[in-house]
């Protein structure tokens, strides 16, 4: 069992980046109309990720980049602050699964600068016209400023006849206690 420990702004941690030391989650079934796809620095989004597969039936498919975000919250953001200012996003480690199958995505990441984490950004550019037809929504962990311009980016990294449905956002540190309103987020997103 890993160590848990308090980073960056309060942020319950396991220090590693996307899984570092074990393989990264893949559920992938034939018939499954809904995935998710996370992208985790912390663990924090992760948690969310294995609560919403409680709650649906639904494939998972998680993002990992070749050159992993450092353990340091300090570090990591310096990284992903000039990753962002350069709009030169992280390569990802493997190729993203075929999305045709599926009517609904959720995309789960950690809400960073007040937009997407940049894994999820790089998958969005990647993906591109798979997300055509689709309906999409975002849930996310946040530092306590929500989920900032999420649904604006959605908008404009999406093909125009993608539904981009609301989204949800919660502070990463009140995650545990907020299950009742992300199940309600969830039914929703689901009966659409």
């Amino acid at each position: 069992m890993m160590k848990i420990k308090t980073t960056g702004r309060g942020a319950v941690s396991d220090g590693q980046d996307t899984n570092t030391s074990q393989a990264r989650t893949r559920v992938l079934s034939p018939t499954a109309t809904t995935l998710i796809i996370y992208f985790s620095r912390s663990g924090n989004t992760e948690k969310q990720v294995r609560f919403a597969q409680t709650q649906l039936t639904t494939d998972v498919y998680e993002l990992g980049v070749q050159h992993p975000y450092p353990a340091s919250y300090t570090a990591s953001v310096a990284r992903a602050t000039a990753e962002r200012e350069a709009q030169q996003w992280p390569a990802l480690s493997d190729d993203s699964p075929d999305l045709s199958q599926y009517q609904l995505i959720l995309l789960a990441h950690p809400i960073w600068a007040m937009t997407l984490a940049n894994p999820m950004r790089a998958f969005l550019v990647l993906a591109g016209d798979q997300l055509a037809g689709k309906q999409i929504a975002s849930f996310s962990t946040n530092a306590g400023y929500g989920s900032g311009e999420t649904q604006r980016v959605l908008q404009l990294l999406t093909p125009s006849d993608t539904e981009v449905l609301p989204n949800y956002s919660v502070q990463d540190t009140q995650a545990n206690g907020d299950r009742k309103a992300f199940s309600r987020w969830l039914r929703q997103v689901r009966s659409h």
